[in-house]
């Protein structure tokens, strides 16, 4: 089913996909190669991380719409087949690397509200953390704890949803570096966490990485999801409107970290019972 929608003065033919099965209920799953092409982050690698041992292969995208709340969320997956990394002493090597980005509009004014960065984090949240650029005035970090969609929308998510905990950082989105309406990113380390270029960093050296553009589509969702032996995708995308925006949980067979969030979550859930 195809459908035509207005976003910062273009207009858009978005393609509906009805059968994708990795939604939430009341949302819709959309492509538009256009649009996505027009705010496709612009990824640079100052540091040289992000092309050891390779550059990533491709950046995935699919569109997620709320029809009753009017939001758009344009969200793309920066696909690794292969991370070699050691981190505070700890191997993080693995195949298949997934790093997210997010693109929120209003669909009522046809405005972007909101840019979400997957980034690096405290040790607490395993290294990694979230930057939601926005019309703020001032910084703020805190966190943000959540629970994911149960099996069906997320297949780790169990029967009730998942429980996690991950820092969220809100930045002024003014202080964002766009290209044309392109957000730009920094490859910050060998784990492959974003950073949100700001406007009053120089760069000595560009290096942008130009990963080609592939749907987010069930097919590609299920070889993640269920193909990818060595690194399952972790990340709940059905539903990416409410915080922290991006998701996880580790996949069954990574109980190492499954006990490592639960821990942490039980750890969160005593201080705020101790602070009330």
């Amino acid at each position: 089913m195809m459908s035509r929608l207005k976003i910062e003065g273009v207009e858009y033919q978005i393609e509906n996909d009805p059968e994708d099965p990795f939604i939430s209920p009341g949302l819709v799953v959309a492509f538009c190669r256009e649009l996505a092409g027009d705010f496709k982050p612009v990824i640079l690698d100052t540091k040289g991380e992000g092309g050891r041992p390779n550059p990533p292969e491709f950046m995935a995208h699919r569109l997620v719409m709320d029809p009753r709340n009017q939001r758009l969320c344009l969200l793309f997956e920066v696909y690794w087949r292969r991370q070699d990394c050691t981190w505070k002493q700890l191997n993080k090597d693995h195949d298949h690397d997934y790093e997210q980005i997010q693109i929120h509009f209003n669909t009522d004014t046809g405005k972007m509200e909101k840019v979400v960065v997957s980034s690096v984090g405290l040790v607490r949240h395993a290294g990694h953390g979230i930057e939601v650029y926005l019309q703020t005035a001032d910084p703020e970090a805190r966190d943000v704890a959540y629970t994911t969609s149960p099996k069906g929308p997320f297949p780790w998510g169990g029967k009730r949803g998942r429980n996690n905990l991950t820092q969220v950082r809100e930045v002024p989105i003014d202080r964002l570096v766009t290209e044309g309406r392109r957000p730009v990113v920094l490859v910050l380390n060998c784990y492959h966490a974003f950073l949100g270029l700001k406007k009053s960093r120089r760069l000595e050296e560009r290096n942008e990485l130009e990963p080609g553009l592939r749907r987010l589509d069930r097919r590609l969702l299920e070889t993640w999801y269920y193909r990818h032996a060595k690194n399952r995708f972790g990340h709940d995308i059905s539903n990416p409107f409410p915080e922290p925006h991006v998701m996880y949980y580790p996949p069954p067979e990574d109980w190492k970290s499954r006990l490592v969030y639960g821990l942490l979550w039980a750890l969160a859930s005593l201080k705020g019972i101790r602070s009330r």
